[in-house]
């Protein structure tokens, strides 16, 4: 499997610093274009008029532009890998939906929140894990000032081969000089795999369902000592 294109969903909070950061040491290691992308809805109400739709169109344009220009003050700051800034004025998750089209590796960040009225993931967050067929990455808000990749633990859900797993975490761990050790044999997500391994990578149902996420998905998430690839298979 290889790496060209890196997208990272962008909400200018911690979780996205973090997010930057491990996007451009990839893209620097793999040698892929990285695009930072942030979307926020602008809808005309249904009862504007002809010269208030036009306004808001000027109005929207000139706020897409001061976004971009903040996007890429911010990223800057947390990557010195060259990236294009792009701002989609849509929904996050279709915007996301989208880009991750011509993407080869989405990374994004987690705040770890938990709690019964909160999403495991964030809602964003998770309803792209859940949607998308594209590998996802998930980094800690924490890891602003990530760790060196030092070495790479691959695991696979019971019932997969985990074979696109390991191609994956092969090339990223090629990339950026970073052992990998193939734990797909493990009856469950073994604890020393987080003790040991700067990311884990994990083979994934290509259908998601909820099972998967409360058993195995979730943990990996919440346990929070480094990022965490999701890649799918077909079970």
């Amino acid at each position: 499997m290889t790496i060209q294109r890196i997208l990272v969903p962008v909400d200018f909070g911690e979780a996205s610093a973090a997010a930057i950061a491990l996007a451009g040491t990839l893209a620097d290691g793999c040698g892929a274009s990285l695009t930072l992308l942030h979307a926020e809805a602008v809808e005309a109400p249904v009862y504007f008029t002809r010269d208030q739709v036009d306004a808001l169109a000027a109005e929207r344009r000139q706020r897409q532009e001061q976004a971009r220009k903040y996007l890429a003050t911010y990223g800057h700051k947390y990557t010195e890998a060259p990236f294009l800034a792009e701002i989609a004025m849509r929904s996050p998750i279709d915007a996301i939906r989208e880009a991750a089209g011509d993407a080869d590796l989405v990374v994004m960040g987690t705040h770890g929140r938990s709690g019964p009225k909160l999403w495991w993931l964030g809602s964003v967050a998770e309803r792209v894990l859940r949607d998308l067929t594209t590998p996802v990455l998930i980094a800690h808000a924490q890891d602003a000032t990530h760790p060196p990749l030092t070495s790479l633990a691959v695991y696979a859900a019971p019932g997969l081969t985990g074979q696109n797993a390991l191609a994956l975490a092969m090339r990223i761990g090629q990339a950026v000089k970073a052992e990998v050790h193939d734990r797909r044999t493990a009856a469950a997500v073994p604890d020393e795999m987080f003790r040991d391994a700067s990311m884990v990578v994990v083979a994934e149902p290509w259908v998601h369902d909820r099972a998967w996420r409360t058993t195995v998905g979730e943990p990996l998430i919440r346990l929070g000592r480094g990022p965490v690839l999701f890649v799918p298979e077909r079970a």
